[in-house]
């Protein structure tokens, strides 16, 4: 019976703690920004290269990006230095997982 009680409390508990909203804000954050890369991606790619594809992902999801980085920033263990720094690295690790996928459509059948 005591078990039921303090999963309650507990769950009560971490529901009222400022950084795990703050870390529910930067997930949703990152999920919108990949979903953003990946629709840009793919769409880009059917016309143009995987490269220039990359390139332009990146571009058009930067409102997405700031938002992100926003969520980030809001969080007691980064600082602005952390935060100059994990830019450009955020962008790399993004552009990689974006040449990196597969296309996921359709194959032709081979005959």
């Amino acid at each position: 019976m005591a078990a039921p009680r303090f999963l309650a409390l507990a769950a009560l508990a971490v529901a009222f703690i400022p950084g795990s909203v703050l870390a529910g804000d930067a997930a949703g954050a990152h999920q919108t920004w990949r979903e953003c890369l990946g629709h840009a991606y793919l769409t880009g790619a059917a016309y143009t290269g995987r490269d220039l594809a990359a390139d332009a992902a990146i571009r058009a999801c930067r409102g997405e990006e700031t938002a992100y980085l926003a969520a980030l920033s809001t969080s007691p263990l980064l600082d602005e230095d952390d935060m100059a720094q994990a830019r450009p690295q955020l962008i790399a690790r993004a552009r990689a997982q974006l040449l990196a996928m597969v296309n996921t459509g359709p194959r032709p059948v081979l005959r």
